[in-house]
């Protein structure tokens, strides 16, 4: 994925940006914002853009969930955590050198830090008096570092012919407290004075060449290009912790090379082609061939019908292919195989035979546009196989390799995910709709599930509707109301784990429900903005139940009526 971000321009610009959001229950946390840019020319040929960010969303109080799930905070038992808070700080600059009318040379670089807040989160709910501390005092349990860095050339060669060559860097840091790894420590913080450190570097270098070109008499735009990338992490702790099948380092390291080929072929008036052509190759996983096909037909100047489909694959990540990682557990995480629990210590250790995850992705859509008026819809349809699980009940009993039992991560079976998604945009005063007019989109999951076993791939709606009725009142003015509704979520019907079906409240349903939300701006003139607003008007409050016992579709809050304003002022 490329991320374009703004250009310099020729005359000097800036805007800064403030916000904050106040929950109306004090146990949720708020959030604090402030963000600036500045852009402009140095000389000439020389221009730059640097913006920034300084951000705080605070955790959520220990004790929120507390009477929701029946747990005494105080009490031996904790509840679940509600949301963790994050503080965000971020600085980017970008030089640009116009070299001449046709070649321009960029220097970009970038350093961020996030730290986490901690809200209490835990795998077991026995007492643990650090970790508690840890979460009333609003501690960081884990902070990452992100220099990042890029040079990048663009040409221009008349005639529609373009190219970019770009070399990047990305880095990630990660001090963190030590999390305890094995049996009832397992996810536990194990004290706040020993810390861990976690690097992860990407050096990437990629091009492409643009040029319009004529085949029997079909003009089309061609793009060629590649890429090289190395990705290297190392991370001593989590792999010192645990006992290794094949000892050696902490160091895993992946290099991966693309060539790819994309032609927009205008085959009629109407009718767009766009098939493409994408190789990986990996040393990890061989060659990799990505073949897609998009189409799009004018049916009129208001309906265009559109159609793709894609290969995809997925590769494992750094853990999941180092043999000497190991995920262990003590006795209760083992699993049942035919009924009959595996004796333990168990473990999961990193599986260098990993195939790389394959997606065959289809859809196809009809969009109608006109006079404000706007509608669509698209059925998409995809199929995976080769998914990537740790799921230890379906790999029978496995051998003992220093005293613990072998599973891996294994591929396994086959999934599906298909579904509808699409739009109604409805003009009710104005031309085209400019001064009132309602706009929704919405998403129908048909099927999300594991083949090999009919489980969900995650917890998720049967279908979310997003509305918005806008109403701009004169040119100064304008107000919004939201809605957003949720269908029905269904928990898991199977424990792989232990190969057992979940019974009471572990298969709760959590319903249908809907979220109200107003705003207002105000644009006092064209260097001075407002907004302000209420998200969850009528403080529709679900909270997370999962802690102790298995609680189904019960695994997230939903946060109550908050008030949050905004300003932005530009020169």
């Amino acid at each position: 994925m490329n991320i374009i971000t703004k250009a310099p321009t020729d005359t000097f610009s800036g805007s800064m940006t403030v916000y904050g959001l106040v929950p109306e229950n004090h146990d949720e946390g708020g959030t604090k914002r402030l963000g600036f840019n500045l852009a402009g020319p140095w000389t000439d040929r020389l221009s730059f853009r640097v913006f920034g960010n300084v951000a705080t969303t605070d955790a959520d109080s220990p004790a929120l969930n507390a009477a929701a799930s029946g747990i005494d905070a105080t009490g031996v038992r904790v509840p679940p955590a509600g949301r963790e808070g994050v503080r965000n700080r971020d600085i980017n600059g970008l030089l640009r050198w116009d070299l001449d009318a046709n070649h321009v040379l960029e220097v970009e670089s970038g350093y961020s830090r996030q730290g986490n807040i901690y809200a209490g989160d835990r795998l077991f709910t026995s007492s643990n008096a650090a970790m508690a501390e840890l979460a009333n005092a609003g501690a960081q349990t884990n902070v990452m570092y992100r220099p990042t860095g890029a040079i990048t050339h663009r040409g221009n060669y008349s005639a529609g012919r373009s190219s970019r060559v770009s070399a990047s860097y990305e880095g990630t840091t990660n001090y963190r407290i030590d999390e305890g790894l094995a049996g009832a420590a397992e996810g536990a913080l194990l004290n706040s004075a020993n810390k861990s450190v976690s690097s992860l570097g990407n050096y990437i270098l990629n091009g492409e060449y643009n040029t319009p070109v004529r085949l029997a008499g079909v003009s089309q735009m061609l793009t060629v290009g590649g890429e090289l990338r190395r990705a290297q992490l190392d991370d001593p702790y989590s792999i010192s912790s645990g006992r290794t099948q094949a000892g050696g380092g902490s160091t895993s390291t992946m290099r991966m090379s693309a060539l790819f080929v994309e032609a927009n072929i205008e085959a009629t008036d109407s009718l767009i082609l766009t098939p493409g052509l994408r190789m990986d190759k990996s040393n990890k996983f061989g060659v990799n061939w990505s073949p897609s096909l998009n189409g799009s037909y004018d049916v009129t100047p208001e309906i265009t019908l559109k159609g793709g489909i894609a290969r995809a694959f997925k590769v494992p990540n750094l853990y999941q292919i180092n043999p000497n990682y190991m995920y262990s557990t003590r006795g209760n995480g083992c699993p049942y195989v035919n009924g009959v629990r595996v004796s333990g210590p168990c473990n999961i250790f990193g599986n260098t035979k990993l195939d790389a995850e394959i997606s065959v992705n289809k859809e196809t859509g009809i969009a109608y546009d006109s006079r404000g008026w706007g509608a669509g819809l698209t059925y998409f349809h995809n199929d995976y196989k080769n998914k990537i699980v740790a799921d230890m009940g379906e790999q029978g009993v496995p051998p003992v390799v220093n005293g613990y039992r072998a599973f891996q991560w294994v591929n396994l079976g086959k999934a599906l995910v298909r579904g509808f998604e699409g739009n109604l945009n409805i003009p009710l005063l104005g031309k085209h709709g400019r001064t009132l007019k309602l706009s929704n989109n919405f998403t129908y999951m048909v099927e999300n599930h594991n083949k090999s076993n009919n489980q969900p791939l995650s917890i998720i709606p049967r279908y979310t509707i997003n509305s918005t009725l806008d109403w701009c009142i004169n040119e100064q003015v304008s107000v919004a109301a939201i809605g957003t509704f949720y269908g029905h979520q269904r928990p898991r019907h199977f424990n792989p784990a232990n190969n057992a079906l979940p019974t009471g409240t572990a298969l709760d349903v959590r319903g249908s429900y809907a979220i109200y939300g107003v705003n207002a701006g105000y644009e006092v003139n064209k260097n001075l903005y407002f907004r302000a607003g209420i998200n969850n008007l009528f403080d529709k409050r679900l909270y997370r139940l999962d802690s102790g016992t298995a609680r189904g579709a019960a695994t997230y809050n939903e946060a109550g009526r908050a008030y949050y304003a905004t300003m932005t002022a530009t020169f």
